[in-house]
């Protein structure tokens, strides 16, 4: 039922009646959800009679609405490309139906802040609980000259408001977006301010605020026509040619299609059918991975593969392209498999900001378990001011890197059924790799005591307390810590450290190493050296002597308390505490299981001594790991991870382990589930497709159920006549 406007204004009320009535106005509970004009009527409301109002004047309209859902109608607002629906939220709760926001107020008045605060008294909401403000002007010059654009401006503005809250997206100033964190245990509440041309209204300022409902927007899908991902399995060379130029003769037959949807349709159809045909193989030996942005992009790709296979046999090595093809005629399988997880100073500012699309019902889980606003540290990472994240303090770095690395850590081991074999981490990643692993029990515990306890805020770092005491300083002495990345051997600079008593070898890590002490004394060794380093500005006295001091404080932060399953842990967990002193084990190795004591003074171990990343990748590649899958913020730790492998000696060990005639530029490989300056997407999928043709098991089940509602959402938007059933928004 289609309703003219002009006949319901005679019984509703006006803007100035609700004006008069604001001081008594009781909070509003609309549910509301968004549909737009490629999206189903829910279900839940098919029996439902839904009265109809065409856009055409928005408060009109909108009170309109608000009148007949206190009556209890169920009620749409009809738009172009989208409509609003609105109804008691008893109604919802009667159908089962999770609505995407609840409509809590909605007040006029003679200016914006005046009407905010009437909006948000009649939701009975404080200004402090308001997490987005968001205002649009709709009676400016640009489209003040078209009524229907006014109003068109002002609905779009609160459907996307809407969106938002059920995609758990905020959008800051400069349109960049990122996760709607909130407080644990806080609705996501809104306001939308609208100033409309004085000239035109006697009220010119209207505040809507909003509530966060139990509904979310479904998952975007990983792969769309844009994004195509194909995978090509076999036992031979001849079979993966053969398995290419098939896909290619496919994509010609595609590629003849004149109408653009049904193009779209094609090859959303056929990745399907791919993925589908893959995974009901019967575990071939070989598999090879294309990824591309459209047909003609894929079709080079294909031809780029198939002139690199004979090539890529005969060395037993590996091909991948910038676009994120890739092959290996050497496969590690799982194995082989580690996850390495990056130690302090990788997060950097937005990073992850686009995952949440792709993986709602992730976050949503989080959400549930913890603080992810706090693991996270969101309030630095997605400030819109760069340098807040930059000038970060070390705790809040740590907190923020082992959130980094828990998250994707659930992602692939949850989402893509990814399990690894072994497990290491830089630094301060060894607490990230017991974080995530589901080995303590709490993890969360550990945020609020890395602010707080003066370990990180004022004795390793901050005042560095320890240092302090080491080198005989008063508190009112002046310390100008710094450390240096140089190019140079651990054995160029060990000698040289007795004449610079304030300096300290803190990293090794392949053709590089990591000094830190005294700024002054650091830069005459380095002068001395005949070296420059680059400072990385940061106050840690972590992997020094000072920090030898706190060992017993250190065992005494990470000692936590462990799941029962976790003392018999199929994972083999490698500790720099062991391979400094080269020893090859994993922790607890020697005792035959693990405890919350011997894991926290691991940890110790690590923190207060010098770091040899170098001889940790050694002894990792000696006990069985080779496929080292980067399980955090950027990808510096593959970096490292390539120039420790590729080195003479590293070299000289594989050769010990592997056949002579062994090729080994495939003996080993580095995946990054992360870049920084790259898509989240991208690379999270090249590292799915290196994995999957390095024969590591992984579920293709998220890549499928996006595929396949992409599909549904293409085959509504090409059927003519659905859409335009949808847009009345017939039940």
């Amino acid at each position: 039922m289609t309703l003219n406007n002009g006949t319901l204004n005679k019984g509703s009320a006006t803007q100035s009646d609700r004006k008069l009535d604001q001081d008594e106005a009781t909070p509003l509970r609309v549910a509301v959800l968004v549909i737009n004009m490629a999206d189903t009527m829910p279900t839940e409301l098919s029996n439902e009679p839904i009265l109809v109002i065409e856009l055409d004047r928005f408060t009109t309209n909108l009170e309109m609405a608000l009148d007949l859902v206190a009556a209890g109608e169920v009620v749409s607002i009809q738009a172009p490309h989208s409509s609003l629906v609105l109804m008691p939220a008893l109604v919802a709760a009667q159908r089962k139906l999770h609505p995407h926001a609840y409509l809590a107020g909605v007040q006029y008045a003679k200016t914006a802040e005046a009407a905010s605060s009437l909006a948000l008294k009649q939701a009975k909401r404080d200004l402090s609980a308001v997490n987005c403000q968001r205002s649009i002007v709709i009676g400016n010059e640009q489209v003040s000259h078209l009524e229907v654009d006014r109003n068109q401006l002002a609905f779009d503005g609160l459907c996307q408001l809407i969106t938002d809250i059920a995609q758990r997206t905020i959008t800051r100033d400069d349109n960049s977006r990122h996760y709607w964190f909130t407080a644990r245990y806080q609705a996501r509440v809104a306001t939308l301010n609208l100033q409309f041309n004085p000239e035109d209204n006697a009220i010119p300022h209207a505040s809507i605020v909003l509530t966060q409902g139990t509904g979310r927007l479904k998952a975007r899908s990983l792969l769309k026509a844009q994004r195509l991902f194909f995978l090509i399995s076999g036992t031979s060379e001849a079979e993966l040619n053969q398995g290419l130029w098939a896909l290619a003769a496919k994509l010609d037959s595609i590629k003849m299609m004149t109408d653009d949807s049904k193009i779209s349709l094609s090859l959303l159809a056929l990745m399907q059918q791919n993925l589908h045909e893959f995974e009901i193989s019967t575990s071939p030996r070989f598999a090879l991975t294309l990824q591309a942005s459209s047909i003609e992009s894929l079709m080079q790709e294909i031809a780029s593969m198939s002139d690199a296979l004979s090539q890529v046999f005969k060395e037993k090595g590996q091909y991948k392209t910038p676009a994120g093809s890739f092959f290996t005629a050497a496969p590690l399988g799982q194995q082989h498999l580690a996850f390495v997880y990056p130690g302090v100073g990788t997060v950097y500012h937005d990073m992850l900001s686009e995952l949440h699309h792709y993986f709602p019902a992730l976050y949503a889980r989080l959400e549930q378990q913890g603080d992810l606003k706090a693991m996270l540290q969101a309030d630095a990472i997605y400030h819109s001011d760069k340098q807040i994240t930059e000038q970060m303090a070390l705790g809040d770095m740590a907190i923020a890197g082992v959130g980094a690395s828990y998250l994707l850590s659930k992602l692939l081991m949850d989402e893509f059924d990814v399990k690894p074999q072994y497990a290491l981490g830089y630094s301060m990643g060894e607490a990230s790799m017991w974080a995530s692993l589901d080995v303590w029990q709490q993890p969360h515990l550990l945020i609020d005591k890395t602010k707080s306890d003066p370990l990180f805020t004022s004795v390793i770092s901050g005042d560095l307390s320890a240092v302090r005491s080491a080198w005989g300083l008063t508190d009112s002495d002046v310390i100008h810590w710094n450390s240096f990345l140089v190019r140079c051997t651990p054995e160029s600079i060990r000698p040289m450290l007795k004449q610079y008593p304030r300096v300290y070898l803190a990293i090794t890590q392949g053709d590089t190493c990591v000094i830190a002490g005294c700024e002054h004394s650091c830069q005459e060794l380095l002068k001395a050296l005949g070296k420059r380093g680059i400072a990385a500005n940061r106050v840690t006295a972590m992997h020094t002597m000072p920090a030898l001091s706190q060992h017993d404080n250190v065992v005494a932060f990470y000692e936590q308390n462990i799941v029962p399953e976790a003392v018999s842990h199929p994972v083999t967990f490698i500790s720099a505490s062991d391979t400094g002193k080269g020893i090859d084990r994993g922790v607890g190795d020697e005792q035959g299981q693990l405890n919350p004591k011997l894991i926290a003074t691991s940890i110790a171990d690590t923190f207060c001594n010098s770091l040899d990343f170098t001889a940790l990748i050694q002894s990792a590649t000696r006990q069985g790991a080779r496929l080292f899958v980067e399980i955090g913020a950027d990808r510096q730790n593959c970096t490292l991870i390539d120039k420790i492998l590729k080195s003479s000696d590293s070299e000289k060990l594989i050769d010990n382990l592997l056949s002579p005639s062994a090729n080994h530029t495939s003996q080993y490989c580095t995946v990054p589930l992360n870049a920084k300056g790259s898509s989240d997407i991208a690379t999270l999928l090249k590292a799915i497709g290196q994995l999957i043709s390095h024969r590591v098991p992984v579920s293709l089940t998220v890549l499928q159920l996006g595929l396949k509602r992409q599909l549904a959402l293409q085959e509504q938007l090409t059927t003519t006549d659905a859409a335009n059933t949808l847009l009345k928004g017939e039940a």
